[in-house]
């Protein structure tokens, strides 16, 4: 996707699409093209009345991992639907997708990926049914809740 920052086809996930969680198989399984362990700064929730994860800005680390996917657009498109993005600046967002400076550490260098980061301001709620992820990692959050 053509962007301010060139031609995008990189996604950063910290959630259920990445490999292994309920959601990769679904959208993601057989488009992946490569997958690199990442980082973003931002700060990390579980929030536990929905079940998943929501990033917000910050100055912590997320981690997650960096994707590249092939016929990107389409994929895109039912991402969108799947993280309630209805386009930009749109009320009803329940996530906000926007380009991050990601950290691929696997290769020692900055890429630029498209994000998926929660919409707070459409969360009344957020405070009461955020659990904040100090370390930044959703999958360890996970492990320690079993």
């Amino acid at each position: 996707m053509l962007t301010e920052y060139g031609h995008i086809t990189k996604l950063f996930v910290y959630g259920s699409l990445m490999e292994g969680m309920y959601n990769y198989k679904k959208y993601l399984e057989g488009k992946v093209i490569s997958k690199k362990n990442a980082k973003t700064k931002g700060k990390l929730y579980h929030l536990k009345n929905k079940g998943y994860p929501a990033m917000i800005d910050g100055d912590d680390y997320v981690y997650g991992e960096l994707i590249e996917i092939n016929d990107f657009d389409n994929v895109l498109k039912e991402l969108d639907l799947l993280e309630q993005y209805f386009g930009e600046g749109n009320i009803n967002n329940e996530y906000i997708r926007k380009v991050i400076v990601v950290e691929n550490f696997e290769e020692n260098k900055i890429d630029y990926a498209f994000a998926y980061i929660y919409n707070v301001d459409n969360d009344i709620d957020f405070l009461k049914n955020a659990i904040y992820i100090e370390y930044g990692s959703w999958k360890n959050f996970l492990k320690e809740l079993k």
